[in-house]
């Protein structure tokens, strides 16, 4: 038993002064010992500047040069282009086995969508929300395929009721 004892204490020994030894040798950005310089450029100064004559005939000398006439022209406050709203999905609306590219073509991008992966299918969720979160249409695609939808409002209060903290932001 001392005997293993012994024989590990003696390769960790060695290790550790091969260590070191490594340590005090290598020129590494750790060790203290190994100065490191900087040398400073300094920017090459500019070209100096040349004049440059033109190659060629020089063109006859005018009197008066030619005038330059411009009319003009009457710009008109160009209309924005208004796009009608994409409507709200509602979930009559959005039957299953319709294509991912469907969705969004008729109702646009979602607020939120997520994806996942459930025993080798490609589960896609996107939410459309309108009224700042009021009202709220979840789609659920598989595959790209719409599988499901459903929709969920929370309820308006009227003044005076009370109720949970949770609908007060609204």
């Amino acid at each position: 038993m001392w005997k293993d004892g012994t024989v590990l204490t003696a390769i960790c020994l060695i290790v550790v002064g091969g260590v070191v030894a490594w340590w005090q040798t290598s020129t590494h950005f750790l060790n203290p010992t190994v100065g490191y310089a900087v040398q400073e450029t300094k920017p090459a100064p500019p070209p100096p500047l040349v004049a440059r004559r033109p190659v060629g005939p020089k063109p006859p000398a005018t009197a008066e040069p030619p005038a330059v006439v411009a009319s003009p022209v009457a710009v008109g406050a160009i209309p924005a282009v208004r796009h009608d709203p994409l409507p709200f999905p509602v979930v009559e609306r959005i039957p299953a086995g319709v294509h991912e590219d469907s969705v969004t073509g008729t109702y646009g991008d979602p607020a939120l969508s997520a994806v996942t992966s459930t025993e080798g299918h490609t589960v896609e969720t996107f939410v459309y929300t309108r009224g700042r979160g009021q009202s709220a249409t979840v789609i659920r695609l598989e595959d790209g395929k719409v599988a499901g939808a459903y929709s969920q409002s929370e309820p308006v209060l009227p003044p005076g009721v009370s109720a949970p903290r949770r609908w007060h932001n609204q």
